[in-house]
C-alpha cells in the first residue's frame, strides 16, 4: 500500500511501493524518550545507519518541555538510602491508578524492567540530583529528579551521546504514512521541509528501512478535532502538550491496519494552573506543595482530598470543586505551603517569578486573597499541624515523609486540571510490536513506544511513569528492530 495524505507534496507513485528515495538499516519516527531509547539499543546492537524523524523545528518533543521525573522501583538511588520497594509494590500502584484497566503483561514489563535504563542515562552522561521523591499515588519514594529538573536534562546528552555515535537527525519531516509489501512495514512517506505553523511542505520521499520503523510520535492532547471526536467533554479544556502533539500519525497507523487501544482515555494533571501555560514550574512547584502543605476549597476553608493520591482522584476532586463556580467567579482550588518548602522546590523561583505562585505574610492575608473565610481556614491549618505531628489521625490518609508544620509565611497557587496525556494507543506486545487489528497477531516490521502505545497504564497512569514508559518500550523497540534486521539477512 502507498496511501497519500491529502495535500501533501507527493505526486501520484510511478512504480511499486519499494520505490524508495532513500533506504536506512532503521528508521524512527519521533525523538522523545522513545525514539532516543529505540536508537540507543539499536546502536548497541549494532545498527549502523540509524535515521530519526521528526517533524517539529526542534527535536524532543513533550520529553523535552516535561519535568523529567522518572520513577524506577529499584533504582541505584533509592537502595543506596535504603527506601524498601519492589516489582510487585509497582505493579500494584499502576494497577490501582489505572482502574485495573493496564494490559497486565506491559505493567510488568514495565516495572520489571524500568532499572535497566539506568545504564543508558549513565553512558550517556544523563546528571540526577541524588535525592529520591514520592510522587501522588506511589507506595514509596522513587522517582528520580534530573539536575536539570527538566526532560531537557534528559533528552539533550542522549541526544548528543547519539549524534556523536553517527545516528542521523532529520528535523521538518512529517511521516503521513507506512509503506507495507507482502503485509510487512517497509517504509515511511515524509513530507519535507514541513512547516507546522501553516502545514505547508516542499517536497516528499519515500523512505525506505531494512529494519523496520519504529514509531514514537507520542500524543495528539493538541488535536482538538481529534479529541472531540473520542471524548468531548475534554476537548475546551487546556492541553499542557507542545503543539506538535497531533494525530496524523496515530491515523496513519489505524489506517494501515494496527489495533487501537483505549483511544478514549485521557489524563488530566491535577498540578496545573490557570496562571501559566501548559505545565510550567508552577506545575512542578506544586509536587511539593501537595507533599509538604495543604489543598482547600476556598468556599470553604477545608481539605477535599489526598494531596498526594493519584492523578484521576485528585483531578476528579479538583473538578468538583471547580463545580461550585458562579458566573461571577470561577472557584479555583487553591494549594498552599510553608517557605521551608520552597527552599528545596524545583521551579519555585521561576513560578514565584513569573507570578503563579505568591507569598503571603499571614494566613489572614492568603484568606484575604482567595475570599477563604479564615477562622475555617485557621481551623484547617490547626487540624493539619496535629496531623504533621501526630496528634490526629488524617481523614485523606495523606503519607508524609516529610513532615513540615505549616506556618508563615505561605506561599499558594491556583489550580486547574488540564489535559496532559494520551492514555490510549495503538495495541504493542512487551516485545513493543504492533499488533494487527486482522490477526491480533505483530505487524511484521512494526514497533511503537511511548504515548502513541495504550495500555500500560490503564485509564490513568501515576507521575513519573511516562518517561520510564517511553525508554523501557523504546529499548524494546531498538532490540527487537536490530533483531529483525538480522533476521532479513541485513
Amino acid at each position: 500500500m502507498t496511501g497519500l495524505a491529502s495535500g501533501s507534496a507527493f505526486a501520484a507513485p510511478t512504480s511499486a511501493a519499494q520505490s524508495f528515495n532513500e533506504v536506512h538499516d532503521l528508521v524512527i519516527v519521533g525523538s522523545g524518550f522513545a525514539g532516543l531509547s529505540a536508537a540507543y539499543a539499536a546502536l548497541k546492537d549494532g545498527v549502523k545507519d540509524i535515521l530519526i524523524l521528526d517533524k517539529m523545528e526542534a527535536f524532543g518533543g513533550n520529553s523535552c518541555l516535561c519535568g523529567g521525573l522518572m520513577s524506577v522501583p529499584l533504582n541505584p538511588k533509592q537502595q543506596k538510602q535504603g527506601i524498601k520497594d519492589s516489582v510487585e509494590l509497582m505493579v500494584a500502584d499502576m494497577t490501582k491508578a489505572g482502574r485495573g484497566f493496564n494490559h497486565p503483561d506491559l505493567a510488568r514489563k514495565f516495572a520489571e524492567n524500568a532499572v535497566n535504563i539506568c545504564p543508558m542515562l549513565d553512558e550517556c552522561g544523563v546528571q540526577l540530583m541524588d535525592k529520591v521523591i514520592r510522587l501522588g499515588g506511589h507506595s514509596a519514594p522513587r522517582t528520580m529528579v534530573p539536575t536539570a529538573a527538566s526532560g531537557g536534562g534528559i533528552v539533550v546528552p542522549i541526544h548528543n551521546w547519539l549524534k556523536k555515535n553517527g545516528v542521523q537527525f532529520r528535523n521538518r519531516s512529517q511521516v503521513i504514512d507506512l509503506l507495507m509489501q507482502d503485509s510487512k512495514v517497509t517504509g515511511v512517506l515524509v513530507n519535507c521541509d514541513y512547516n507546522w505553523k501553516d502545514g505547508t511542505s516542499k517536497k516528499g520521499q519515500r523512505i525506505g528501512s531494512r529494519g523496520g520503523i519504529v514509531v514514537a510520535t507520542g500524543g495528539w492532547g493538541q488535536d482538538k478535532d481529534f479529541i472531540k471526536t473520542t471524548m468531548p467533554v475534554y476537548s475546551l479544556l487546556e492541553c499542557t502538550s507542545q503543539p506538535g502533539a497531533t494525530a496524523e500519525m496515530l491515523k496513519a497507523l489505524l489506517k494501515s491496519g494496527c489495533l487501537p487501544s483505549m483511544l478514549d482515555m485521557y489524563q488530566l494533571g491535577p498540578w496545573a494552573s490557570p496562571d501559566e501555560k501548559g505545565a510550567g514550574p508552577g506545575s512542578f512547584f506544586a509536587d511539593y506543595a501537595f507533599a509538604e502543605g495543604m489543598a482547600v476549597n476556598p468556599k470553604t476553608g477545608r481539605r477535599f482530598m489526598n494531596e498526594l493520591a493519584d492523578r484521576r482522584t485528585r483531578a476528579d476532586a479538583e473538578l468538583k470543586v471547580l463545580s461550585e463556580s458562579t458566573p461571577e467567579k470561577i472557584n479555583y482550588p487553591i494549594v498552599f505551603c510553608g517557605e521551608k518548602t520552597t527552599e528545596h522546590a524545583e521551579g519555585f523561583k521561576a513560578a514565584y517569578r513569573d507570578k503563579t505562585v505568591f507569598r503571603y505574610e499571614t494566613l489572614a492575608d492568603l484568606a484575604k486573597a482567595y475570599d477563604i473565610p479564615l477562622k475555617a481556614l485557621q481551623q484547617q491549618v490547626d487540624e493539619y499541624n496535629k496531623i504533621v505531628a501526630g496528634t490526629l489521625k488524617d481523614p485523606f490518609a495523606k503519607p508524609l515523609d516529610v513532615k513540615q508544620p505549616l506556618k508563615a509565611p505561605f506561599y499558594a497557587m491556583r489550580l486547574t486540571p488540564k489535559l496532559h496525556y494520551c492514555m490510549g494507543g495503538i495495541a504493542v506486545n512487551p516485545r513493543s510490536e504492533v499488533l494487527s487489528t486482522a490477526t491480533l497477531a505483530p505487524i511484521p516490521g512494526l514497533y511503537a513506544a511511548g504515548e502513541v502505545t495504550g495500555g500500560v497504564h490503564g485509564m490513568d497512569r501515576l507521575g513519573g511513569c511516562s518517561s520510564v514508559d517511553c525508554m523501557v518500550f523504546g529499548l524494546e523497540a531498538g532490540r527487537n528492530a536490530a533483531a529483525y534486521l538480522k533476521a532479513q539477512g541485513n
